[in-house]
C-alpha cells in the first residue's frame, strides 16, 4: 500500500516541485511516522502503512509531491506513472459524476474531468492524457485534449537530433508521435517494420523539418557510426549461428527488423560494407562469415 507525506502550507506554495517525483532523506522515525527534512517546507512526515517495509534514518526514499487542496500537499511514497507536464497512457479505474479517475500509480487516482475528455471515457480502457496542474484549484488533473498541449511553433530542434517520442496513433501515412513531450511528429510507414502501439515510447531521429514546421521522424540514423554498429550486430549474429545465416538483402523487411531491429535499407548497407571488407561472403541465399573481427 502507498503511504503519504502530509504538509499544511501557509504563505508559500512551491509550484516547482508539485506534481513531480523526487527523493527525500529520512531524518527521524517515530513508530509508523517517518520524518523528512526538506529545503522548501522544513519537516514533513509520512504515515507508513506498510508493515513489511522498515524505513531507517538516512535512507533516501522516492516520493511524489501531490497537491491536495489550496493549502495542503501530500507526498506519496513511490513513483507516479507520469509527472506534471508529461503525457502518459493511463487506465480508467472509476467513473463518477465529476469525470473519469485514472490509475496514476499512487494511492490516489487522478481525475480527467468531463470537460477534458475528447470522447466519453469508458471503464478499464486506456487513454493517452496530459498531466497538468490546475492554476485555480492547485490540483493535478489529466486531459485527453492533447492538442491544447502540443505545438510545433518555435521549434528548437534540428535535423538529425535524437528525440524521445511517444506513439499517439496510426494514420494512413504512418504513426503520429509526440516529440520531446511538446511537439507532434510523423514516422512514415516505410520507416517502420513492426507494429507500434499507442503509448509506446522510444528514441527517434529528426529526419526533416518542413517549412510548415511539421517534423518527419525515423527510428535510426543513416550515418557511418550507425552502419558500423549494424555491421557488428550482423557479425555477432553469424558467430552465434556457426558463421552462416539465410537472412540476406532479398529477405522480407519485417524479418530483417525482427532479427536485427534495423530497416532493410540499413541492413543492405551493412552487408555491403562487410562484403567489401571481405568479412562475409554472399553465396546464393546464404551469408557466410569468412573472417572474424
Amino acid at each position: 500500500m502507498q503511504t503519504y507525506l502530509h504538509y499544511h502550507l501557509t504563505n508559500k506554495f512551491k509550484m516547482n516541485i508539485l506534481g513531480k517525483n523526487t527523493k527525500l532523506t529520512i531524518t527521524e522515525v517515530k513508530g509508523d511516522e517517518i520524518i523528512f527534512e526538506t529545503k522548501d517546507f522544513g519537516h514533513i512526515s509520512a504515515q507508513n502503512n506498510d508493515l513489511i517495509i522498515k524505513y531507517k534514518v538516512g535512507q533516501k526514499v522516492d516520493v511524489f509531491i501531490y497537491p491536495d487542496s489550496e493549502n495542503t500537499i501530500k507526498a506519496f511514497i513511490g513513483k507516479a506513472y507520469a509527472q506534471v507536464n508529461e503525457f502518459a497512457k493511463l487506465k480508467v479505474v472509476a467513473l463518477t459524476k465529476y469525470g473519469a479517475f485514472l490509475d496514476f500509480g499512487l494511492e490516489k487516482d487522478i481525475l480527467c474531468p468531463f470537460s477534458e475528455q475528447k470522447t466519453k471515457m469508458e471503464m478499464n480502457k486506456y487513454y493517452i492524457v496530459f498531466i497538468y496542474l490546475d492554476e485555480k484549484t492547485k490540483k493535478l488533473a489529466a486531459s485527453a485534449k492533447l492538442e491544447k498541449f502540443i505545438s510545433n511553433e518555435n521549434l528548437e530542434l534540428k535535423e538529425n537530433d535524437e528525440v524521445d517520442i511517444m506513439i499517439l496513433n496510426k494514420s494512413q501515412l504512418g504513426y503520429n508521435a509526440i516529440v520531446e513531450n511538446k511537439h507532434m511528429g510523423l514516422l512514415y510507414n516505410n520507416e517502420v517494420f513492426s507494429e507500434l502501439k499507442p503509448g509506446e515510447t522510444t528514441t527517434a531521429i529528426v529526419k526533416k523539418i518542413r517549412e510548415d514546421n511539421k517534423i518527419d521522424l525515423r527510428l535510426f540514423k543513416n550515418d557511418a557510426s550507425d552502419i558500423s554498429k549494424f555491421e557488428q550486430q550482423i557479425i555477432e549474429y553469424l558467430k552465434k549461428h556457426n558463421g552462416k545465416m539465410y537472412i540476406n538483402d532479398e529477405s522480407d523487411p519485417e524479418d530483417i527488423y525482427k532479427t536485427f531491429g534495423i530497416s532493410k535499407k540499413n541492413f543492405k548497407k551493412a552487408l555491403g560494407a562487410l562484403y567489401r571488407k571481405e568479412i562475409i561472403d554472399l553465396k546464393d541465399t546464404a551469408v557466410k562469415l569468412i573472417k572474424n573481427e
